[in-house]
């Protein structure tokens, strides 16, 4: 499958903005949360800008080259938070949007605290936030047209797993949403990581679409390394406009990611009130 620098898939045009959410909590862990009244004016702005959500029927059509009508924005969320449905849905659905979740099955059997290593002094700190959801609220948000992937069993490294594990990761993920939903059609990878051997084993395990959620640059992306833009805390109103505009997200995608940073914080200085 060969990569490509252009086209909506590479997150860099117009046509289709590809953003990445976690929790949706006014008191949540820093730099994976969104407070409940910005998340409400970013969907408003959204709307506003003539956006409408995107789903697999659409990255089915960009995937062939097919024109996309008007504007598609991609609202992603990894981990499968419980204030994705207590708090995300009713707001995604009163202006219109549907969420694209992906979840870590395993935390939806019991519905319990969202914890793999790395992350005990969050959970820690935000017990009431760090929290699953569970397979009845996700099916009721899928009935409601919501989407959900996968975001494997226990959110590893994938790079630095074995090819067995990897492929047990990906798979059993996979099929445990499956038999929930009856599709499982896309991953995102835990923190984001990947590399061609990832991305192989993905297609292997039957998923159609990846989703990544880069530190540095992606140059390039195909449909299974496709990059997102992640939105946090810091996302007031006019930094959420500048994650949307084509010409940020090139630039931030880019190797020159570094200048971007600059240039928000330079915007920002100016913004700022004397």
């Amino acid at each position: 499958m060969a990569a490509r620098r252009r086209g909506p898939l590479c997150n860099r045009s117009r046509a289709a903005v590809f953003l990445c959410y976690h929790s949706v909590a006014d008191h949540g862990p820093p730099f994976t949360s969104v407070g409940r009244e910005a998340f409400e004016a970013q969907l408003r702005t959204l709307s506003r800008l003539g956006f409408r959500t995107g789903g697999q029927d659409d990255l089915d059509r960009m995937a062939r080259g097919q024109r996309i009508d008007g504007r598609l924005v991609f609202l992603t969320f990894d981990d499968g938070y419980l204030d994705n449905y207590a708090t995300a849905r009713p707001l995604l659905e009163a202006h219109g949007f549907c969420g694209l979740i992906f979840l870590l099955p395993p935390r939806v059997d019991r519905g319990g605290v969202l914890d793999w290593p790395g992350v005990e002094r969050r959970a820690a700190a935000h017990p009431e936030v760090m929290r699953s959801l569970t397979w009845p609220m996700v099916e009721s948000m899928a009935e409601a047209g919501h989407e959900f992937g996968s975001h494997t069993l226990s959110h590893p490294v994938l790079t630095e797993l074995g090819d067995e594990e990897l492929r047990q990761e990906l798979l059993d993920s996979r099929a445990r949403i499956k038999e929930r939903l009856g599709r499982c059609d896309s991953i995102a990878y835990p923190f984001g990581f990947w590399d061609r051997r990832v991305a192989e084993a993905a297609a292997d395990a039957g998923y159609s679409y990846g989703f990544t959620l880069p530190d540095g640059s992606q140059m390039s992306a195909d449909r299974l390394t496709i990059p997102r833009v992640s939105v946090d805390h810091r996302d007031d109103g006019p930094r959420f406009r500048r994650k949307l505009s084509a010409a940020y997200r090139a630039l931030s995608l880019s190797p020159c990611r570094p200048l971007a940073r600059r240039v928000l914080r330079r915007a920002r200085a100016h913004e700022a009130p004397a």
